[in-house]
């Protein structure tokens, strides 16, 4: 049985933490009525962050609310890619053979999305009026698991959309509202893996995966600091206990590596200097590494005024909703009540 539809729900599940917003519908304009954040930890099972949704709406004896969802199943990717014509591109077989050639992507076990690179509308194979595409999606099974879980939660997933795209979509949208013209760096950080961007001018222009996440800092934590395994230098990562500032640099030297010779790449291409970088996702202890990543970079952290952003977006706050306790990782939520391409100003 699933609960009608008289609030709208926008949730983003990611492995740190669910974040939740409560809207007055789905249909702009909408006001947000209330926020929430639920912390994962080890111990957190289904019944947990079913109450947890259950203080946040009345499912009035239904089995589901249905909800819009933001995800990051495991093994999911986001690629850019410019043919060498457009003409070429209208052809879907050509493309199957690009995912497979170009990034190792077996279209057969995968859920794929062709978007237009331009403004991230959906790719329209009819017209093939661009070369510039992103190619975005993740393992089927992947994308069931998740919402298998989300079910377990109470919650009927009436859209679900990859989050690495949508909150890309949002720093394009945040960052014309704002007339930042300067190329920005984003990065989505997560345990087993971390996804880099480079975005101008409302598209996407590079995409680079990497094999290696926060789970490769724990070893290093644990020799820093004599500790007695990486089970206890993960536990102490994710506490507010211990000031991490002084040590970044160390422990994130390989992930800053990447990211100066990728910055580094892009910006002798050309000639354009990247000047922000946006990290999405983290949770708020783990404030430090953007510190950390803005300072060994030289770059300034992308810290979005929300309120200003989402009015422009036909998208108020509520009295009781303080703007000031939303910082950058809740732009993926709210970035699913947008429809950017739909904007009457043309990108590029």
């Amino acid at each position: 049985m699933l609960k009608p539809k008289p609030i709208g729900l926008f949730i983003d599940v990611s492995e740190f933490s669910i974040l939740v917003v409560r809207t007055s519908g789905y249909k702009l304009p909408i006001v947000v009525e209330k926020v929430a954040e639920l912390q994962i930890t080890d111990d957190c099972c289904a019944e947990d962050v079913r109450a947890f949704f259950k203080q946040i709406v009345d499912f009035k004896g239904a089995s589901y609310f249905v909800s819009r969802c933001g995800v990051y199943p495991k093994g999911r990717f986001l690629r850019y890619y410019e043919a060498e014509s457009s003409n070429k591109v209208k052809d879907p077989s050509f493309l199957s053979e690009v995912l497979q050639s170009e990034f190792n992507i077996d279209p057969s076990v995968n859920s794929v999305s062709i978007l237009d690179a331009r403004n991230g509308s959906d790719f329209d194979f009819a017209r093939g009026l661009t070369k510039q595409l992103v190619f975005c999606g993740g393992p089927s099974a992947a994308f069931q698991e998740v919402q298998d879980q989300l079910l377990s939660y109470g919650i009927y997933p009436e859209r679900l959309e990859l989050s690495t795209a949508t909150t890309l979509g949002g720093v394009c949208d945040y960052a014309r509202f704002n007339c930042m013209n300067a190329p920005i760096l984003c990065v989505e950080l997560a345990a087993q893996s971390a996804h880099v961007f480079i975005l101008n001018g409302g598209q996407v222009k590079v995409t680079r995966p990497m094999s290696f996440g926060l789970d490769s800092i724990y070893p290093l934590l644990q020799r820093e600091l004599g500790l007695k395994d990486e089970a206890s230098a993960r536990k102490l990562f994710y506490s507010n206990t211990f000031d991490f500032a002084e040590m970044g640099p160390k422990l994130l030297r390989r992930l800053i590596k990447e990211l100066q010779a990728t910055a580094g790449f892009y910006e002798v291409q050309t000639g354009l200097t990247i000047d922000r970088v946006f990290l999405s996702v983290l949770p708020q202890n783990l404030s430090w590494i953007a510190k950390t990543v803005s300072d060994s970079l030289g770059v300034e952290i992308m810290q979005p005024n929300i309120e200003g952003w989402l009015e422009s977006l036909n998208v108020k706050l509520a009295d009781e909703v303080e703007a000031a306790n939303l910082g950058s990782r809740w732009l993926g939520a709210f970035s699913l009540m947008g429809e950017f391409h739909l904007r009457e100003e043309v990108i590029g």
